[in-house]
């Protein structure tokens, strides 16, 4: 928990992209930005009404304040419910206030985030108390809701589950933005997976997919599928993109029939099973004739 919240290490994490963010702004200083993104946990410290007037918090209102730029960025919260921390993704105006609610992960990583079974079984937890142990988010319920902008909201992997991003899409979501953490799988092939595994969301259901990662690949797809400039792994980098986007996106065939294709390939392995239950016999009547 505290590598992960930057411990000992969180002015050099707030400087670097606060440094990043300036560099892509006065590249393009012709061209305002409608809002910035940081990735998952990108900001580490914890935000919410409660941690507003700490010392992160109030250098990262300062910032925003200063640029009259919005932010969508990963932080630590609180779930008042439990009093566990969660993962979330929060977003603030161009004063650098945030805009409730903010969006808390739903789909945990086993094993990173939760211990699978251990709510009903607590002695689990004594063999393994270095995992987190994170609250759960309200899953796909809420959009980003601000100056004309809605933005559905998801974090890492949930973007690899489709049904997901048709309840945002369902919702009204204009956009999806994406904020990820692929430091736990190196260069090869886990960022590269992932990051189209993400981007497909995008074709199905013909919304723009805003990506942004800690050493990963962030990019955007637009809505046609078309992919535009990626970022390099394992890299300082920040870039500028300006994205085409409807303001009352249609439903897509497979929006609207989302349960077809799976009926239809387990109706058809199905079917495939029957086949060969019932044909097998007549093989071997006709080998041994």
């Amino acid at each position: 928990m505290a590598a992960e919240l930057g411990e000992g290490y969180t002015h050099e994490i707030v400087r670097r992209i606060m440094a990043l963010t300036d560099q892509a702004l006065q590249r393009h200083q012709g061209s305002p930005a409608d809002f910035a993104m940081w990735p998952e946990t990108a900001f580490p410290a914890l935000l919410g009404e409660e941690f507003k007037y700490k010392e992160f918090p109030v250098l990262l209102s300062q910032f925003l304040n200063e640029r009259k730029l919005p932010l969508v960025t990963g932080a630590f919260g609180v779930d008042r419910k439990t009093n566990l921390i969660t993962n979330s993704l929060f977003l603030l105006n161009d004063k650098g206030d945030i805009v409730e609610p903010h969006y808390s992960k739903t789909i945990l990583l086993a094993f990173g985030e939760y211990i699978p079974f251990a709510e009903t079984f607590p002695a689990i937890r004594k063999f393994l108390p270095e995992i987190g142990r994170y609250a759960r988010g309200p899953g796909p319920t809420l959009l980003f809701d601000w100056n004309g902008f809605k933005m559905g909201p998801q974090i890492c992997y949930e973007s690899l589950f489709p049904k997901f991003s048709r309840d945002l899409a369902n919702l009204g979501a204009q956009f999806i933005v994406n904020a990820t953490n692929d430091s736990w799988y190196g260069t090869w092939q886990e960022p590269y997976q992932h990051m189209y595994m993400t981007l497909a969301r995008g074709v199905e259901f013909r919304r723009p997919v805003l990506r942004v990662t800690n050493t990963g690949i962030s990019t955007v797809s637009l809505a046609s599928g078309e992919v535009l400039e990626q970022s390099p792994m394992l890299q300082p980098w920040a870039e500028f993109y300006e994205v085409p986007y409807l303001k009352n996106p249609p439903s897509t065939f497979y929006q609207r029939w989302f349960w077809l294709v799976p009926c239809l390939l387990w109706g058809g392995l199905a079917l495939l099973l029957v086949i060969g239950i019932y044909r097998k016999p007549a093989t071997v009547k006709n080998e041994r004739e």
